[in-house]
C-alpha cells in the first residue's frame, strides 16, 4: 500500500512538473520560454512559440502568452515565482494563434493589452478558424477560445515607449512582413530586441504576409546592431548577424526562385517540388512549411 501511495505521489509530482514552463533569464530581468518545434497540423498543443516577460523596478511586461488559457496560466505562475510586481502590459507581437490565446489568463491582473494597429482586425478575421483549430487540437470549445484584442495600438512608423520603472521598452510596428501586424519589443538599456516571428532559428520560417516586406524588415533589423535578439521560434542566437543572414538568405532564395519559375512558365505543382530545395537540410519542418510558403507567395508574385 505504501508503495502504491508513493507511486501515486511520484506520478502527481511529475504531472505538476510537466505543467510548469521552463524559463531562461537571457538578460537581467528578461525571461524567455522556448516553445517546441511542432507543426500546427501535427501534434499541436499550444506551446510552440517563444513567450516571456520583462521585469522593471515598478511593473512587468508580458510578451506573447502562448496558444491557450492553460499556457497563459503557466506563464502567469512563472512570473509570480519571480516577482509580485503588477503586470502592467501584455504585448502581442502578431495575430498567430500560438501567440495570443493565453491572454485571458491575465484579465484579473488588469494590464493594458498592446499590439499592432492592424491586430484587432486580423484577430477578428481569423477568429472562427482559430476556434475550430483550438477545438480540434486542444479540445477547447469555441466559447473558451477567448480573444482579447489590444487597446494600446502601435502604428507603422510611429514607435511608442512604455516604462516599467527604470526600464523603457520601445514598441515598433512594421509594414506587412511575416504578417501584416508584426510588432517588435526593444529593451532600450540592454539593446535586447524581441523580434518574434520576424526571426526564426532552426525552424523553417512561415510566410503569412509580404515576402518583400519581410526581407526589408530583416535588413532594417540587421542595421540596428542589437546586442541580443529573441526569435519567435527557436533558440536566441549567439551570432546575430549569422542568424539574420540565414533567414534572409532563405527568403531571398524563395523569392528569386519563384520569380524565375514564373518567368519560365513553371506551374505551381512543379514549383512545390523544386523551389528552395537547397535549403532543406538547414531547417526543421522544412518540407511542410516550404510548400506552404510557395503556395502563399507564388500566386501573389504572378500578379507583380
Amino acid at each position: 500500500m505504501k508503495i502504491i501511495l508513493y507511486l501515486l505521489l511520484l506520478i502527481n509530482a511529475q504531472i505538476i512538473f510537466a505543467d510548469d514552463l521552463s524559463f531562461k533569464e537571457i538578460q537581467p530581468g528578461i525571461y524567455v520560454h522556448q516553445g517546441e518545434h511542432l507543426d500546427v497540423d501535427h501534434g499541436y498543443h499550444g506551446d510552440i512559440c517563444n513567450i516571456g516577460f520583462i521585469i522593471g523596478d515598478q511593473s512587468v511586461a508580458v510578451i506573447d502568452t502562448g496558444g491557450s488559457l492553460k499556457i497563459g496560466r503557466q506563464l502567469l505562475k512563472a512570473i509570480r515565482e519571480k516577482t509580485s510586481l503588477p503586470i502592467s502590459y501584455v504585448i502581442n507581437t502578431h495575430v498567430h494563434l500560438d501567440h495570443i490565446y493565453g491572454n485571458a489568463a491575465f484579465i484579473s491582473e488588469n494590464p493594458i493589452f498592446v499590439g499592432h494597429s492592424e491586430l484587432p482586425k486580423a484577430m477578428l478575421l481569423r477568429k472562427e478558424f482559430y476556434e475550430i483549430t483550438n477545438q480540434n487540437f486542444l479540445n477547447i470549445p469555441p466559447e473558451e477560445s477567448i480573444q482579447i484584442p489590444p487597446s494600446l495600438l502601435i502604428s507603422v512608423n510611429k514607435p511608442q515607449e512604455i516604462d516599467l520603472g527604470n526600464r523603457k521598452l520601445r514598441l515598433e510596428a512594421f509594414p506587412s512582413a511575416h504578417t501584416n501586424n508584426d510588432l517588435i519589443v526593444v529593451d532600450i538599456n540592454t539593446k535586447t530586441a524581441w523580434l518574434a516571428d520576424l526571426m526564426f532559428t532552426e525552424r523553417t520560417p512561415s510566410m503569412d504576409g509580404d515576402i518583400h516586406g519581410w526581407i526589408n524588415a530583416l535588413e532594417k533589423i540587421e542595421k540596428s546592431n542589437y546586442e541580443v535578439i529573441i526569435p519567435g521560434h527557436g533558440t536566441p542566437p549567439t551570432n546575430n548577424n549569422k542568424a539574420i543572414g540565414k533567414i534572409k538568405s532563405y527568403l531571398e532564395l524563395l523569392r528569386n526562385e519563384i520569380r524565375q519559375a514564373i518567368d519560365d512558365g513553371m506551374d505551381l505543382q512543379d514549383a512545390l517540388d523544386t523551389i528552395a530545395r537547397s535549403e532543406k537540410n538547414k531547417w526543421e519542418l522544412f518540407d511542410v512549411q516550404n510548400a506552404r510558403n510557395i503556395n502563399m507567395v507564388y500566386p501573389i508574385m504572378e500578379w507583380e
